[in-house]
């Protein structure tokens, strides 16, 4: 994805190494439990109800989580933070891997354990921009996020034979012992440096309830583009809430994972391309716009009611300009005041996830009303398209600005 003296002064970068081959491993590690806990459930429910519902409870905690705890990571020291909370789910993991626990418990289990990766995910993101040389950390973000999207695919792929061979109280256990590694590499390999905002009883309310980030969040021009572009996902994401049902009006069920994996897939060669074409921050924060338009258009065609091969293509190009969330991440990053990085990484993952969730709820519920998958894609294209160019138009008003020097109270 970088060229080969890039990834390898990254690789070489001892705290980013840590960082990197933790979150990697770990994101694995999350793959197995989850399915090995939706096998435990089935197994002693016999509903797919159930089983449903807890695969469902993984995507609401970090909604509350994320702007409630991810002060924490800007209180503190970020590093004590991520051990910390990586031992804690270490701990949680494991009780749930032991025999005959009730599933109530296992449940409110996984909860914690989901709350608890907020404040982690928070430390870790505001952590780059220290750990990495400004040259360095856009490249950074795309290895970090690009290892990330591979560990989930091989995680999904592999979990259901490890799950299988070996039972899901096992898959349950190695999950625990990579939250060990997590925190021993984060312990052994990161420097410690002190609170970006340590605590300042003046200051407290507003910063536990993140006002004034938030408020930062929405007034400054480029903080705000950026994150309505993230945002798009929400849209650019609909073939995959669909995967199934659309995979069905193309008589081709059994390419629903086929349609699932296309999109991320795509994303990696999309950014590796990218990175490796365009080798400057600021050219490639320049097409973030036009990738953004990109990545919706093909959704448009959608109208016309392609076969299993065009649907393909179409993805692959949409998830290959999905790219631009990269750049638009790292840049996101590196304009936030280091004080609160924290706090707003905490509210932009709540942003991101409720825009990808409801997204794909509402997609479902005009596809039921319309009665054509391929058409509410193509509308979820053609909204999306509308919002990438005016983003676009913002961004590149935006991007000029200097730095305003908000007051984070």
């Amino acid at each position: 994805m970088t060229p080969r003296g890039t990834l390898r002064a990254l690789v070489g970068n001892r705290e980013f190494r840590g960082l990197w081959i933790g979150s990697t491993v770990s994101t694995a590690g999350d793959q197995l439990a989850a399915v090995a806990l939706s096998l435990l459930v089935f197994q002693r429910t016999g509903s797919p109800a159930w089983t449903a519902l807890t695969w469902s409870l993984t995507l609401v905690p970090p909604l509350v989580a994320g702007p409630l705890l991810g002060w924490v990571a800007d209180r503190f020291p970020r590093r004590t933070v991520m051990i910390r909370c990586a031992w804690l789910q270490a701990a949680l993991m494991a009780l749930m891997a032991l025999p005959g626990v009730p599933l109530w418990v296992m449940i409110a289990l996984l909860v914690a354990v989901l709350m608890t990766a907020s404040p982690f995910l928070a430390a870790q993101e505001a952590s780059l921009p220290s750990v990495l040389p400004a040259k360095r950390y856009d490249d950074g973000v795309a290895l970090f996020g690009t290892s990330v999207d591979v560990a989930q695919m091989i995680g999904l792929a592999a979990a259901g034979f490890v799950v299988t061979w070996a039972g899901p109280n096992v898959a349950l256990a190695v999950d625990a012992a990579s939250f060990v590694l997590v925190a021993l590499l984060v312990q052994f390999s990161v420097r410690h440096r002190p609170a970006a905002a340590p605590r300042d009883p003046a200051r407290e309310r507003a910063e536990v309830g993140s006002a004034g980030v938030l408020r930062l969040l929405l007034t400054d021009p480029r903080l705000r583009t950026l994150l309505w572009l993230r945002m798009l996902a929400g849209l650019a994401m609909v073939p995959e809430g669909l995967a199934v049902p659309l995979a069905a009006s193309l008589d081709a069920v059994w390419a629903v994972g086929l349609i699932l994996a296309i999109e991320p897939a795509a994303n990696v060669l999309g950014v590796a391309v990218l990175f490796r074409v365009v080798r400057s921050p600021d050219k490639r924060e320049r097409l973030m716009g036009p990738l953004a338009v990109l990545s919706l258009a093909p959704l448009v065609l959608f109208a016309l009611d392609p076969n299993l091969t065009w649907t393909i293509v179409l993805l692959v190009v949409a998830g290959m300009a999905g790219a631009y969330h990269t750049p638009a991440r790292s840049a996101w990053m590196r304009i936030l005041p280091d004080a609160c990085r924290g706090r707003a990484h905490g509210i932009a993952r709540t942003a991101l996830r409720s825009s990808q969730g409801g997204g794909m709820a509402l997609a479902g519920a005009v596809a039921h009303g319309l009665g054509s998958v391929t058409l509410t894609i193509a509308g979820a294209g053609g909204i999306g398209l509308l919002l990438a160019a005016q983003a676009t138009v913002a961004w590149n008003r935006a991007r000029t600005r200097t730095d305003p020097n908000a007051m984070i109270t």
